[in-house]
């Protein structure tokens, strides 16, 4: 696994570096930080959210809870980010969605430095200018949730086992190795630190099978250790040894301060069982081929181009490095049968250092320019915001319900930056009109994380739904307030109750609290109000509030609010 990256940078940093850290960092902060607060809590959002109020005024850090009643999800850590950030203002959407903003900023600096490292600052520039403006990634650093505390965790592993000068790594790099493993743990499970030793491992086979096919097996079979000294070394050993131990005592101090092992039995379940024997998001092993193109827009075209490109780049044990990270990482993934879409997520940023490297080779260098897949790719890319910029424009004149006065300013200057950026691709000024099309994209991705989040947010009914709920039960004693098949937690965390809402088990609980608790509240789905009449008899609950669904307006699947008792 040792890289020579002499002939493409050095591993002292210049001003040149530091500029480019520089302006990613602040092009990530103002992209990720901007219009955190414009979506309402969205699926597992809510969970985040009102796990880390609960805990917060409880004062016991290690129970979570949702409405009162434990719920173990995910590990503690990822809830705990949340808190630092919510001391003054309580937690609201833009704290619980801090963590993965600083998350993603963060990655971004990481892809531009095993970037520079590998190949240069130039590529790393651009590897982490393709990762900000990547949609899925900036979308999910956007979101309270675990995914890029993930993604952070495992590329931060991979940065420092990469070799320092002369190809050596001191034991301080090991150790922070198992350390970052053993903490990340407590994400999302030891996901991360099985994706980043799958590739490691991954990375020292190849490096084995590359020596016995220059050298001859003898000679291969004495290089072993060598390759493995991550984990056979003294120093590899004694540094995963400290891991371990930090592993098991983050592991059991929740069941030392709760006395229960639903924590230790949740990292069984959700990470080995789910793995080896999956029990929920079952996919085909295909899936991922249809994601990773998602997940990849605007830039997908552009990484099909990078990938051809690859065979053009130096022969050497960089490109070998970057191949068989990203193969392990999909690999992983794809042979554990519990899939879903953002689970492949760790996955951009090794596309995006690709991406990086194949760009900036066929801009920049003679012998790769020459590339008939890459420009054909960079080409399709360039005219993406174009066609970015006409849907705007439509949009506005087609959906008189979503639009908003922007797309008439930022549309027009969309097209009119998109053409000037196809004008010079097409006179042969590469570099200049990936520039234009990389801030188009930077553009737009603003525009979509605040006036296109606003417009998105019209029909959205949960949190203005919450606000008409909260005025009918506000100053409501717990005794006359219930809720029955209500699972959302969204709206648990926007009604933002100081006690917990009485939860009744089936219909039976339903009418023994109506009939006991005249001028009284239920809270349920409008699906199940068939159900409940008919243990119950007609009239016995009077229907006060009912949520529109979301895009489904006329369906029975919205909440609904009825006081109890008052029927004849």
């Amino acid at each position: 696994m040792n890289i020579d990256v002499s002939r493409t940078s050095a591993q002292k940093w210049y001003l040149a570096d530091y500029a480019a850290l520089a302006v990613l960092v602040a092009a990530a902060a103002i992209l990720l930080c901007s219009g955190l607060s414009v979506r309402s809590l969205w699926g597992s959002e809510g969970r985040w959210a009102v796990i880390a109020r609960e805990m917060m005024h409880s004062g016991n850090y290690f129970l979570p809870t949702i409405n009162g009643a434990v719920y173990f999800d995910k590990p503690l850590l990822s809830y705990w980010a949340i808190i630092p950030f919510s001391f003054l203002g309580g937690v609201t959407e833009t704290s619980a969605r801090i963590p993965a903003v600083l998350a993603g900023i963060g990655t971004v600096a990481l892809v531009f430095a095993i970037g520079r490292t590998l190949f240069g600052y130039a590529s790393g520039f651009i590897a982490g200018l393709v990762l900000l403006t990547t949609f899925m990634f900036g979308f999910w650093a956007r979101t309270a949730s675990a995914e890029v505390l993930n993604v952070i965790a495992i590329w931060s592993m991979l940065w420092v086992i990469l070799p320092a000068r002369g190809g050596k790594r001191s034991f301080t790099r090991y150790l922070f190795f198992y350390l970052i493993a053993a903490v990340s743990s407590f994400l999302k499970g030891p996901l991360a630190p099985a994706v980043a030793l799958t590739a490691v491992f991954a990375l020292s086979c190849v490096d084995i099978l590359f020596d016995i096919r220059k050298d001859g097996l003898k000679e291969g079979q004495k290089r072993i250790a060598g390759h493995f000294n991550w984990i056979l070394s003294y120093a590899g050993f004694f540094a995963a040894l400290c891991g371990l131990v930090l592993f098991a005592l983050l592991l059991f101090l929740p069941v030392i301060v709760t006395g229960s092992w639903d924590a230790v039995n949740l990292m069984w379940r959700e990470n080995v069982v789910r793995f080896l024997q999956p029990f929920d998001h079952v996919e085909p092993f295909y899936i991922y081929f249809k994601h990773v193109p998602v997940f990849l827009l605007p830039w997908t075209f552009a990484a099909a181009g990078s990938l051809a490109a690859m065979r053009n780049w130096e022969d050497d044990r960089r490109r070998r490095w970057l191949a068989t990270v990203t193969v392990a990482i999909f690999l992983f993934f794809t042979i554990s049968g519990s899939r879903r879409s953002y689970y492949i997520l760790p996955l951009v940023p090794a596309f995006a250092l690709i991406m990086g490297r194949s760009i900036r080779g066929f801009l920049f260098r003679d012998e790769e320019r020459e590339c008939p897949v890459m420009r054909t790719c960079l080409v399709i890319t360039a005219f993406l915001p174009l066609i970015a910029g006409l849907a705007m424009i439509l949009g506005y004149l087609t959906f008189g319900e979503y639009h908003h006065v922007s797309q008439l300013i930022v549309g027009p200057l969309v097209i009119i930056a998109s053409v000037a950026g196809l004008m010079f691709v097409f006179k042969g000024r590469i570099a200049q009109g990936t520039i234009l099309v990389s801030l188009v994209f930077f553009c737009l991705l603003l525009w979509s994380f605040t006036a296109g989040a606003a417009i998105g947010e019209r029909n959205r009914v949960l949190k203005p739904f919450a606000r008409q709920l909260a005025q009918y039960i506000n100053g409501v004693g717990d005794d006359k307030l219930a809720m029955y098949g209500v699972g959302n937690s969204s709206l648990i965390f926007y009604l933002d109750r100081a006690t917990p809402i009485r939860a009744l088990r089936d219909a039976r609980e339903v009418c023994s609290f109506s009939a006991r608790n005249r001028g009284g509240y239920l809270l349920t789905e409008e699906a199940l109000t068939d159900s409940i009449e008919k243990e119950c008899g007609q009239g016995k609950l009077t229907k006060i509030l009912t949520q529109s669904p979301e895009g489904k307006k006329g369906d029975r699947e919205g909440l609904v609010l009825f006081r109890a008792g008052e029927g004849p």
